[in-house]
């Protein structure tokens, strides 16, 4: 066992593994205070995502909720890389998911130009607290929140005074995606459902570019080298403020693709009302980075395991436990996800204790 923790890899597995079983743990104790009869056999169907109630349908569902949340998580991890907290990712997902929205029921474009389209507005969206950033010393966190708000109310306003064609008045709310607009399921949804399509296959292939970038790149060492000690890798001739750029302009691409993902699969429509509240996704996404201690592999199973929770959530009997303990469960997660690193460093701790009294032997 000790040899195994020795691994860096391991140890963080170890520590997220630990932080989830400990957040599970606190989530069943509230389950049996709020009700002790029903807890254990709701909490399983939770944990395991409704499959026993949605079947082999439910799972191919998880993975199409998991593909979004998959391109959050990079875009959050991507920037925290070079020591940027982008908390704007969530305006990046909704001017991505506008664009996507735009290009297909306003112009009438296909699925692949409004992928496309999304990533290039997720990416100038991104590039302006960078902008801030780098010449006017801005935080990009304070930035960040003000301009998810400020796209949020503009897709709303645009929606609805100039892209009014795109709104089904009635439900107050854009219309569904079908036909050369969804992306492609290759045939397989009679299979596995009218949820399936190859948004997962898009957000597995973005992983690979993200690890190839950071693991296997000058960029991405200038970017890690960065986010380690700006200062350092000034002095030594690195252009930071162009790292700064280029890292938030891939983080905003990451994020905007991620809500089209979301829409172009049609899992749900653009809510259009005058105030609203910014989509769940991209904060899931900071989950998704956090858990997965920054490792863009290891997004993929946590980004799963949160859609398993908001699945299972459905699952469970609404008239005991609503859908919102699912957000409860994520929210536990949210802060305690500070634990990894003190679990890490308790375990290296402890490691280097134990090769010390053996090297005193």
């Amino acid at each position: 066992m000790n040899k195994i923790l020795k691994s860096p890899g391991m140890k963080k597995a170890f520590a997220s593994l630990l932080t989830i079983g400990i957040s599970l743990l606190i989530s069943l104790i509230i389950f049996f205070i709020m009700s002790p009869l029903d807890a254990l056999y709701e909490f399983v169907v939770l944990i395991t995502g409704g499959l026993g109630y949605f079947g082999i349908e439910g799972f191919f569902d998880i993975l199409a909720e998991a593909a979004p949340l998959i391109c959050c998580g990079l875009a959050i991890l991507f920037a925290f890389k070079t020591g940027l907290f982008n908390i704007g990712a969530a305006g990046q997902y909704v001017i991505g998911s506008f664009a996507s929205l735009m290009f297909t029921l306003h112009f009438g474009c296909n699925w692949f130009v409004a992928l496309l389209m999304s990533i290039v507005f997720g990416a100038i969206w991104g590039l302006l607290p960078a902008l801030l950033k780098a010449y006017c010393k801005v935080s990009e966190v304070i930035s960040g929140i003000m301009l998810n708000w400020i796209a949020l109310f503009f897709v709303n306003h645009s929606f609805q005074t100039y892209l009014s064609d795109c709104v089904n008045g009635t439900q107050a709310k854009t219309y569904e995606i079908t036909g050369i607009y969804k992306l492609p399921d290759l045939g397989l949804s009679k299979y596995f459902g009218n949820n399936f399509t190859i948004a997962i296959f898009i957000a597995l292939l973005m992983v690979i570019v993200i690890w190839v970038i950071l693991e296997k790149t000058t960029l991405g060492y200038q970017i890690k080298a960065s986010g380690l000690n700006s200062h350092a890798t000034r002095y030594a001739g690195i252009n930071d403020k162009a790292n700064l750029l280029i890292t938030m302009a891939i983080s905003g691409a990451l994020a905007g693709l991620g809500g089209a993902l979301f829409h172009l699969a049609g899992l749900e429509q653009w809510q259009v009302q005058a105030s609203s509240a910014l989509p769940s996704m991209p904060w899931n996404g900071i989950v998704v980075a956090f858990i997965a201690q920054l490792s863009p592999i290891a997004s993929i199973f946590v980004a799963i395991f949160i859609s398993f929770i908001a699945q299972g959530s459905i699952a469970m009997s609404q008239s005991i436990f609503p859908v919102e303990f699912g957000d409860l469960i994520t929210g536990i997660i949210v802060y305690l996800s500070g634990l990894t690193s003190i679990i890490m460093m308790l375990v290296t701790s402890k490691l280097k204790k134990k090769e010390k009294a053996k090297g005193a032997e």
